[in-house]
């Protein structure tokens, strides 16, 4: 309950758009500046919180609409004022519902979209997304099932009877996590792949713990999916370095500092192509010491980036 308490707390204390040094939310919240990244990394889910660099820098949050008082009931907005107040509460489930009406009123809000990896992309949401965003919000809220027309990565369209559990932001893109009643099997779906939703009558009753699902699948892994385990070993030269060293990007990371300024990053890391893509957004400034495989796809991909410019 405590980190959830300080997330809060450190929300509340961006929400004016301040910047606010890392040291200074720590001491605030009397927790390590190690801490205060989780935190961050947490509220990047769903906020767009700037990090400024130099002596005046510091963490800003982008986002400045709070939409607490048309969603939530009195009781509700109560817990949040008391949040903001230090005091801490037992009423978890209560607590738990308003917070997820804040995610989903979030969500629903097409102009608080940010990207983690590309910042000055948005994503582009017609109408018909904005009215499949509502309809699953009602849906999710309301326990009733319903049935996706949805067109996959490769382009293949299907229709799906789901459960729907979740709505959240990943890297700026919307998704859907949900069972799958013909796999019966958790599924994740992008919000701008579903082609039509219908929200059916039947309702349907789940013990399914959706959060603690979604902080395992993430554990160690840069993304949220199943991807390719492995055991880093990069050697990362300035700028860059000072860049990767400043943040957090798996709990099992060891950083070492060398003398010109550059860093060895070890860690056991999931997520298969999204390794390759963070790796390359480094460019020149980054070494693969191990494993060999990975720099073998290193390889292959920048072969084939190669032979489209060589044509």
């Amino acid at each position: 309950m405590g980190d959830l308490t300080n997330t809060l707390k450190m929300l509340f204390k961006l929400k004016p758009g301040v910047v606010i040094k890392k040291h200074e939310l720590a001491e605030e919240l009397q927790v390590s500046e190690k801490q205060i990244s989780r935190y961050k990394k947490a509220l990047d889910e769903i906020f767009c919180i700037d990090t400024i660099p130099g002596p005046l820098g510091g963490y800003k949050l982008i986002d400045l609409y709070f939409p607490f008082k048309e969603l939530l009931t009195d009781d509700e907005l109560m817990l949040l004022k008391s949040y903001s107040s230090s005091i801490q509460y037992i009423d978890n489930e209560a607590l738990s519902k308003a917070l997820d009406k804040i995610n989903y009123s979030i969500l629903r809000d097409t102009n608080q979209v940010s990207a983690e990896i590309i910042p000055y992309s948005r994503v582009k949401l017609s109408d018909d997304i904005a009215d499949i965003q509502g309809k699953l919000y009602e849906a999710i809220l309301n326990k009733n099932e319903i049935i996706l027309t949805y067109k996959s990565n490769k382009g293949m369209v299907t229709k799906r009877r789901v459960q729907p559990f979740k709505l959240f932001v990943y890297k700026g893109e919307f998704y859907l996590i949900a069972k799958c009643i013909l796999k019966n099997d958790i599924r994740y779906f992008k919000i701008t792949r579903i082609e039509k939703l219908i929200v059916t009558g039947f309702k349907f009753d789940s013990d399914f713990d959706v959060n603690t699902y979604l902080n395992e699948a993430k554990e160690n892994n840069l993304g949220i999916f199943d991807g390719k385990q492995y055991e880093l070993k990069l050697r990362i030269h300035p700028p860059m370095a000072n860049t990767i060293s400043e943040r957090i990007w798996v709990d099992n990371q060891v950083i070492e500092e060398l003398e010109d300024g550059g860093i060895f990053f070890c860690a056991t890391m999931k997520g298969g192509p999204e390794i390759i893509s963070w790796i390359l957004s480094m460019r020149s400034y980054v070494e693969v010491i191990e494993p060999r495989s990975l720099k073998e796809e290193l390889i292959e991909e920048l072969e084939k980036i190669k032979s489209y410019y060589n044509k």
